[in-house]
């Protein structure tokens, strides 16, 4: 194992996790108090290794067919659309808000 490549990719997928609604919603299940710790640990990791399974799997299959650079455009085209879309529904959600956004 090269843990220079996999060190940027933990790093990149930690990050990227951290606050997702992924990890709100394990949040949410362990708050609720019907579970215990350990079943919403590997209930959800169960899911999480999951999804990564599949994206390698398709990440693996879309690298043949598609060249890795266009691949890299194309995610970062997507990822600045949906930030856009996520803070125009924020400023939407300020403005609509408490004091009609004064």
């Amino acid at each position: 194992m090269d843990f220079g490549v996999m060190l940027p990719i933990f790093t990149s997928v930690f990050m990227a996790e951290l606050g997702d609604k992924t990890q709100v919603a394990t949040v949410c299940f362990m708050a609720g108090g019907g579970c215990s710790k350990g079943e919403v640990f590997w209930a959800s990791s169960l899911a999480l290794l999951s999804s990564t399974f599949l994206a390698v799997v398709f990440g693996a299959a879309a690298g043949r067919l598609i060249p890795p650079s266009l691949l890299k455009i194309g995610a970062g085209v997507i990822f600045v659309i949906m930030g856009l879309i996520f803070l125009k529904q924020a400023l939407g959600r300020r403005a609509d808000g408490p004091g009609g956004g004064r």
